[in-house]
């Protein structure tokens, strides 16, 4: 009877231990994911807006350059424009500003209209400058600011500070703003270095896209090496003729003189 009443306070110990600590568990989890959740929404408050700017690089193989530049004009907005045009027989290379909004659609036209060679896209998170530059404005317009209202109460020799004080802070603001702009620009406007291949030789394998234009360019290459060649020759012609004319005269006027002299000696060998 004894044992049995011992095991009864032992078990009733036990369980009363356990549900302590689940409660205290529960507890201190509650507590955790308050405080969680504070750091979670202050981190939200903190953080800036995000501000990315893209760059893309992209490259096609096309059968007539000059229809391809036609379709890609067409195919830019309005408010989009060139930065960069290159254009060569065999390679139109274009660096284009398109708004951010339209530069998917922008790309995937081109890739449904022409053979891809290769393409990159880069996205540079300036979320953090951005947001350093436009805290350092504000901060310099609230110094400016309170430099206006004390000039109002201020002496003349104190006047005098306070102008300098002033111009130094708008020629900074003016330089922050500028900052500021072409971040803005950078971002609502992707850059795009897009360049065109020109072959007769366009297939869906890249691969012999790439060995046929090896060819093409091989062979406009050596073709350039005759023309740079024969223009070389064109230019130095002229020198060449002065050259020889006037080793031509020298020889003849070194051969005049030893047969003169060959004539001379000869009559005191005849004696």
């Amino acid at each position: 009877m004894f044992k049995k009443i011992l095991y009864f306070f032992v078990a009733s110990f036990l369980i009363l231990s356990l549900f302590a600590c689940s409660e205290a568990f529960y507890s201190q989890t509650a507590e955790t994911n308050s405080a969680l959740s504070s750091i979670v929404q202050l981190a939200d408050e903190t953080t800036p807006e995000r501000k990315i700017m893209y760059e893309v690089d992209i490259s096609f193989d096309v059968e007539d350059l000059e229809e391809s530049s036609d379709f890609l004009k067409a195919a830019m907005d309005s408010d989009e424009w060139f930065d960069q045009e290159l254009i060569t027989t065999s390679l139109h290379s274009y660096v284009i500003r398109i708004r951010t909004d339209h530069l998917d659609a922008f790309i995937q036209t081109l890739q449904d209209e022409f053979m891809l060679r290769s393409y990159k896209k880069i996205g540079t998170d300036i979320s953090i400058m951005y947001q350093d530059t436009s805290n350092q404005i504000l901060s310099l317009e609230a110094q400016l600011e309170r430099l206006v209202e004390l000039y109002d109460q201020s002496t003349l020799s104190e006047m005098i500070i306070i102008n300098e004080q002033i111009s130094d802070i708008e020629v900074e603001l003016a330089t922050l703003q500028g900052i500021v702009n072409q971040y803005d620009s950078l971002v609502d406007y992707s850059t795009v270095t897009l360049k065109f291949y020109g072959s007769t030789i366009v297939t869906k394998s890249p691969f012999f896209n790439r060995l046929g234009n090896a060819f093409v360019d091989g062979f406009d290459a050596l073709l350039l090496f005759f023309d740079g060649l024969f223009i070389v020759l064109a230019t130095i012609f002229p020198f060449l003729i002065v050259i020889a004319i006037g080793v031509f005269t020298g020889f003849y006027i070194y051969k005049r003189k030893k047969n003169k002299k060959k004539a001379i000696d000869q009559p005191k060998i005849d004696k």
